[in-house]
C-alpha cells in the first residue's frame, strides 16, 4: 500500500512539473544510489562459541541511499515558498529505512526569504546540518555518526529557523515531540515537556574557514521522564589550505534520562587531501571518553573516492575500533554487528550514482 501510494505522489508531482503547475520555480527530482561488498572481523559468535566474521552486501556504505522532490515558487516581493520530501531506502533489499517511514529523511514546507527560511515537518536537526561539512570523512558509514547517531538525526513535529549573513550562520529548531513512534507522537495533552527538542548553533562560513558551535538538548519521552534531559554541545572546525583540509571537533554529551543516560566527550581530528580533481583521500580518528562508564573506544578510518564522472563515484573505506572494559564501538557504530568488548575491522568497496 505504501509503494502504491508513494508512486501515486511521485507520477502526481511529475505531472505538475510538466505542466508547470502555478509558476513554481520548478521542482527537482533527486537521488542517490550506493551499494557496496563489506568484510567485518568479530561481527558474531558462531554456534561453537567463536568470533566469527562477516562478509556481505552493504547499502549507503557512502552515502545514505535516498529519493526526494525539492521545490519551490516565487510569490513576489523577494519572498518564496520552499518544499522538501525525502525518502530513505535500502538498496540491497528496496526496504524503506527510518522506521518504515514514507518520507523518513525530510518531509518540510516553509517560507524564505532574504533573512532566511522558516520550515516546518520532519527535518535534520542542527548537528546533522552544522556536522555534515565538518566531519573528515564526510559521513561515510566508518564516521562521525557512528560514535552518536544524533549527528544524522531528524526531529519530527519541528520548527526551523536558518539564516545566512554575510558567512556568518545562525539556526533554531523547536520540536513539540521529535518521535513521531512514540504514542501522541510524544505530543501529549497537558504535558508540555514530553518529547521536546531545543537546539540553536551560530557558525561561519567564508572562503577558506568553516566553524559551527550546536547546542541540542531533548526531553525525556514519557510523562515519568519527561524532566530529564540529554543535552549535547558540539563544536568543529575546518580550514583549506591547497588541496589539504584538516579537520577538528569535539562534543560534550550529558544525560540522565533512562536508556541512554551517561556522560561523555568525544573528540575527533582528522584531514582530507585532493591530488587531483578525480580523487578525494581521507583520514581520521574519532575518540570517545565515556567517563560515566570508565570506556574509552576510539575509532580509525580512512576513504578513498575516484570520480568516474560528475555523478558516479567508486570509493572504498577501512576502519578499526578499538573497544576496551567492555564498549561495543564497532566500525558502523554501538552495538552494530560487533561483539561486545572485541576490536573491529571493516572494509567496504562499492559505486555510488547521484542523480
Amino acid at each position: 500500500m505504501k509503494r502504491k501510494v508513494w508512486m501515486a505522489m511521485a507520477m502526481a508531482m511529475t505531472s505538475t512539473l510538466a505542466a508547470g503547475g502555478a509558476k513554481a520555480d520548478g521542482l527537482q527530482i533527486y537521488g542517490i544510489l550506493d551499494n557496496s561488498v563489506e568484510y567485518l572481523s568479530n561481527a558474531g559468535v558462531a554456534a561453537n562459541g567463536n568470533k566469527s566474521s562477516l562478509f556481505r552486501v552493504s547499502n549507503g556504505s557512502q552515502a545514505p541511499n535516498r529519493f526526494g522532490f525539492k521545490g519551490s515558487e516565487d510569490l513576489g516581493g523577494g519572498l518564496k515558498a520552499i518544499m522538501q520530501l525525502e525518502a530513505g531506502f535500502n538498496l540491497d533489499s528496496g526496504q524503506l529505512q527510518q522506521g518504515g517511514r514514507m518520507f523518513g529523511r525530510q518531509a518540510y514546507v516553509g517560507l524564505q526569504n532574504g533573512w532566511g527560511a522558516l520550515t516546518i515537518g520532519r527535518q535534520k536537526n542542527l548537528i546533522y546540518d552544522a556536522f555534515l561539512e565538518l566531519d573528515p570523512l564526510s559521513y561515510y558509514s566508518y564516521s562521525l555518526p557512528a560514535l552518536d547517531a544524533q549527528f544524522v538525526g531528524k526531529a519530527d513535529n519541528s520548527i526551523k529557523y536558518a539564516g545566512s549573513f554575510n558567512g556568518f550562520k545562525v539556526a533554531g529548531l523547536f520540536s513539540t515531540g521529535y518521535d513521531a513512534t512514540i504514542a501522541n507522537g510524544a505530543q501529549v495533552p497537558g504535558e508540555w515537556r514530553v518529547g521536546k527538542e531545543y537546539s540553536v548553533s551560530v557558525g561561519y562560513a567564508n572562503g577558506p574557514l568553516n566553524v559551527s558551535l550546536v547546542y541540542d538538548q531533548q526531553q525525556g519521552t514519557s510523562v515519568a521522564t519527561q524532566g530529564r534531559t540529554t543535552q549535547r554541545v558540539a563544536a568543529g572546525a575546518s580550514y583549506a589550505l591547497g588541496n589539504f583540509k584538516p579537520y577538528v571537533g569535539y562534543q560534550w554529551y550529558l544525560s540522565d534520562v533512562p536508556g541512554v543516560a551517561g556522560r561523555n566527550e568525544l573528540y575527533f581530528a582528522g584531514l582530507q587531501y585532493r591530488p587531483v580533481t578525480e580523487v578525494i583521500l581521507s583520514g581520521a580518528i574519532y575518540y570517545n571518553n565515556i567517563t560515566s562508564s570508565n570506556q574509552h573506544p576510539y575509532l580509525l578510518a580512512a576513504n578513498a573516492a575516484y570520480l568516474l564522472s560528475k555523478r558516479t563515484q567508486l570509493f572504498a573505506e577501512v576502519g578499526f575500533s578499538r573497544n576496551q572494559n567492555g564498549s561495543n564501538l564497532g566500525v558502523t557504530g554501538y552495538g552494530m554487528s560487533v561483539v561486545p568488548g572485541s576490536n573491529q575491522l571493516g572494509v567496504a568497496v562499492g559505486l555510488s550514482h547521484f542523480f
